[in-house]
């Protein structure tokens, strides 16, 4: 969690960011107009291309003043003195920067802002540092078996006790003894980007551990089970040791194959960027890389790279297979009273519908055969109700009760 120091050298980078970025939409809409002031109009002849010039001038003035003006404020925010610690941060506070985070934390990571999220386990609201000692100090009661949870888009380990309710990590630390260690992450990063960072962070954590780890699990909500599938790829692919610790990987509400939600904005944004006048003052594009990979569900840097996440909504993801050895967990909700209910088939919990958040898709290259009794669907449940509901984590308790 940011200090307040750099809370406001963030924050103050941002409204400066924003103050470019409707500076560039006036420039586009200005230029727009001088090419065609009406749909009908004739294209303008020389007269008008040097006023263009004269405009472009202007602009790169105005462009330059803020650059100027965020470096000088920049800097003199900087000289200001860091408090010697950091305070937890207050519940809302850090509900504002994971939800800022999961919009624009692609653009917070690519420009240094400090209001950018680091990933890493967190205890109490408070960062701990993944070296033997930092691990002892948080987790004096450490256990052989722990388990990792991870949050979703735009949510933070706080979203795990939402309803003030035990958390699922407390629930499977009273019924099973396990150690459960929450996560806190940049929600806004490539899908890719943040599970080559978790299973790096995985492999921190094992090796120093206060003591040997006999059994690695996982849950993810939502795009957090994303994140476990693309850690496990990328771990696996490194030959990173914790993959050998790893027994399960609960899914809850998982797009595995993305989200209507995501599909729907895109088209959107899509159709109305192809208006002349809505274009140069469009921000639905801006929106993060890490909700634009849930378009489809990627996992994998070559499922975006090479080509633009704003162009034609093709699939175009690698096939990523579940770990051999591994047991795979898959829970969706419905807002349906039955499996049949229109309701839950149109809008499935809200933002996912069941069928892609148990693994099953029409291209059998794609489907990802979860055993029947490794998937269940909860019926009159939203998305959210996932994270504490008394009756997920009686089912969770129970899957990790029964299978080794």
């Amino acid at each position: 969690m940011p200090s307040l120091q750099q809370s406001v050298r963030g924050s103050t980078q941002l409204a400066f960011d924003a103050l470019a970025g409707i500076a560039g939409s006036v420039e586009r809409m200005h230029e727009t107009i001088a090419r065609r002031p009406l749909p009908w109009a004739p294209p303008p002849d020389h007269p008008t291309r040097a006023h263009g010039l004269i405009a472009s001038t202007v602009y790169q003035l105005v462009h330059r003043s803020l650059h100027a003006c965020a470096r000088g404020v920049d800097l003199a925010l900087g000289m200001l003195p860091e408090p010697a610690t950091i305070p937890a941060a207050a519940p809302r506070e850090l509900r504002a920067l994971a939800a800022l985070n999961g919009v624009f934390g692609d653009h917070l990571e690519a420009t240094g802002n400090p209001l950018a999220i680091r990933m890493g386990p967190v205890a109490d609201s408070r960062e701990i540092e993944t070296t033997a000692a930092g691990l002892a100090l948080a987790y004096p009661q450490a256990g052989a078996h722990i388990v990792v949870l991870v949050h979703g888009l735009c949510h933070s380990e706080l979203a795990w006790s939402r309803k003030g309710d035990p958390a699922m990590g407390t629930r499977l630390r009273e019924a099973l003894g396990l150690t459960p260690i929450y996560l806190r992450y940049n929600s806004g990063r490539h899908i890719s980007s943040n599970g080559r960072s978790l299973a790096d962070l995985l492999d921190r954590v094992c090796s120093a551990w206060p003591v040997p780890v006999e059994s690695l699990s996982l849950i993810g909500h939502s795009m957090g089970g994303l994140v476990l599938r693309s850690a496990c790829w990328y771990g696996e692919e490194a030959g990173l040791p914790w993959i050998r610790r790893l027994r399960r990987v609960v899914c809850l509400g998982t797009p595995h194959h993305g989200s209507p939600v995501e599909r729907a904005g895109h088209a959107l944004d899509r159709t109305l960027r192809s208006i002349r006048y809505v274009e140069p003052v469009m921000f639905g594009h801006r929106r993060s890389a890490g909700i634009k990979d849930l378009r489809h569900g990627n996992l994998l840097d070559e499922d975006w790279q090479g080509h633009g996440p704003d162009q034609a909504a093709d699939d175009r993801r690698r096939s990523v297979p579940l770990l051999a050895g591994v047991d795979y967990f898959f829970a969706a909700a419905s807002v349906g009273r039955h499996h049949r209910d229109p309701k839950g088939l149109i809008f499935g919990d809200w933002l996912v519908h069941s069928g892609s958040a148990v693994g099953t898709h029409a291209d059998a290259r794609k489907n990802l055969d979860v055993p029947p009794d490794h998937c269940r669907v909860f019926h009159e449940k939203s998305h959210l109700d996932l994270l504490n509901d008394a009756e997920v984590h009686a089912q969770v308790i129970d899957w990790f009760s029964t299978v080794r």
